[in-house]
């Protein structure tokens, strides 16, 4: 299961349309449009990535099951992973940060160099996925043991460096 707000996602787009009219328009008086400020709390700001990037893993997922499995470099801060089977992806440099997975399958993952700071790792399968440098520091991790993962230089939620 992925989740995005649809409510986020409307504001997000209103709020851009808003943008490019001001910009290319000057000011438009539309009932339609957000207010001036319409983030003075900054949850645009802190939120509007995140659904993009779930948006970005609707897609990888889409891409996933139609055989693909490499996947590298992405943005995929504060995405929400949720009951699936990813068996075999590779998500090497991926980032990761803040990320909740939950009932996520990553038998033989290769996820080298993968940013997990802060995560949230709950009933995680690692068997054989390589999480070489990647970097869980701060990370929870709850029935998802690393014993069956390879790491190297990997920085455990602790901070310590695995050999």
């Amino acid at each position: 299961m992925i989740w995005a707000g649809s409510y986020l996602e409307e504001y997000c787009i209103c709020l851009q349309k808003s943008m490019i009219n001001n910009k290319l328009f000057g000011a438009v008086n539309d009932s339609t449009l957000p207010p001036e400020n319409p983030d003075k709390h900054g949850f645009l700001e802190r939120y509007a990535p995140v659904l993009l990037n779930q948006k970005k893993v609707q897609q990888i997922l889409n891409m996933y099951a139609k055989g693909e499995r490499t996947f590298h470099r992405l943005d995929l801060r504060g995405v929400t992973l949720e009951n699936l089977d990813l068996t075999g992806i590779d998500l090497s440099g991926a980032n990761l940060t803040n990320a909740t997975l939950i009932n996520v399958n990553l038998t033989c993952a290769k996820l080298i160099e993968v940013q997990l700071v802060n995560a949230e790792l709950v009933n995680v399968e690692l068997d054989r996925a390589n999480l070489s440098w990647t970097n869980l520091r701060g990370a929870t991790l709850i029935h998802t043991p690393l014993t069956k993962a390879t790491l190297r230089n990997t920085v455990l939620p602790s901070g310590e460096v695995s050999n």
